[in-house]
């Protein structure tokens, strides 16, 4: 391993910088120079996109000072790639919501669990549902794939001159993903069919009059974020009056609950809620380790019975 002094680590890294950056930062434009920092000039190197004149200044000191511990160079090379990646990412998105106004911004609800997200809450516009905290996410681009979404912090709702009811009512009345509410048996089913299965094994394994006890999956058609259709509790109260039942709510993931009449066994339903929990959801992905209950005679929703993880 070569140990290069401060020049040579310079001269090493107009040579290599470009070499290693030419696929991951592809569109930018890379140039080295004395910049002014403060009151004294350093030596510099500046990031942007072609034919703009804002973007990074990194300070190749502060680069050769990451190098010196243990003179991995393309350990220097891979956090000045990451270092950028970062920051355009950043301005990207800022862009973004500088075009968004109050009038025309498309919010929705996500729901997390309130004491896994105590740290990122206090940046956070919320207000508590049960044991879950409700927190807004903003439509910042619209494609034909879908559409770019960004968790509105203290800071955007400032800038758009929001209150959190705000956000909460126009959240709520926006309700820009439609309700889906499937048996769980018939996702399961299509699920195998895209993956290839023959019908035949389908029906097999799920045959269709096979309902003696019934569970939903309630999302939304994007199955994004679609946990918070329990708040739009007209969902609940016609499927409840569809079964004759109150509902056993299952808060599976983020993504979506599973819902089911209230006569069956709750310790089946903890069952199912441990294993979605610890086998088929991701951790980022859980939402509660508690069982919920709508009454559909009060419209109300509680918590069954509190789970100690």
């Amino acid at each position: 391993m070569k140990i290069m002094n401060y020049e040579e680590f310079k001269l090493e890294l107009e040579k290599e910088l470009p070499k290693a950056s030419k696929n991951e930062l592809a569109g930018l434009e890379i140039s080295f120079s004395k910049l002014v920092c403060t009151n004294r000039m350093m030596d510099g190197i500046k990031i942007s996109r072609k034919g703009e004149d804002k973007g990074i200044v990194i300070n190749i000191q502060q680069l050769y000072e990451i190098y010196l511990p243990y003179y991995d160079f393309p350990y220097t090379l891979d956090t000045i790639i990451k270092q950028v990646k970062a920051y355009f990412l950043h301005e990207d998105r800022r862009e973004k919501e500088e075009k968004l106004s109050k009038e025309t911004a498309k919010v929705f609800i996500q729901l997390v669990n309130m004491e896994e997200s105590k740290e990122m809450l206090q940046h956070v516009p919320h207000r508590q549902f049960l044991d879950l905290a409700i927190i807004y996410r903003i439509v910042c681009e619209e494609t034909d794939q879908g559409f770019e979404t960004g968790i509105v912090n203290n800071e955007l709702m400032e800038a758009l001159d929001w209150s959190e009811k705000d956000l909460y009512l126009k959240a709520m009345s926006q309700h820009i993903m439609k309700t889906k509410i499937t048996l769980l048996d018939d996702v399961t089913c299509e699920l195998l069919l895209k993956a290839g299965a023959p019908r035949e094994f389908v029906d097999i394994m799920y045959p269709p009059e096979a309902e003696s006890h019934p569970v939903y999956m309630l999302t939304n058609e994007n199955m994004l974020f679609g946990a918070n259709e329990i708040l739009y509790t007209e969902n609940l109260w016609k499927l409840s009056n569809k079964l004759h039942s109150d509902l056993y709510i299952i808060p599976s993931s983020i993504h979506e609950c599973i819902v089911l009449p209230d006569d069956c066994s709750i310790h089946d339903v903890k069952e199912m809620l441990g294993a979605a929990n610890d086998i088929i959801v991701s951790e980022s992905n859980q939402l509660s380790y508690n069982i919920y209950h709508y009454e559909r005679k009060t419209g109300n929703i509680k918590i069954v019975e509190k789970e100690n993880r």
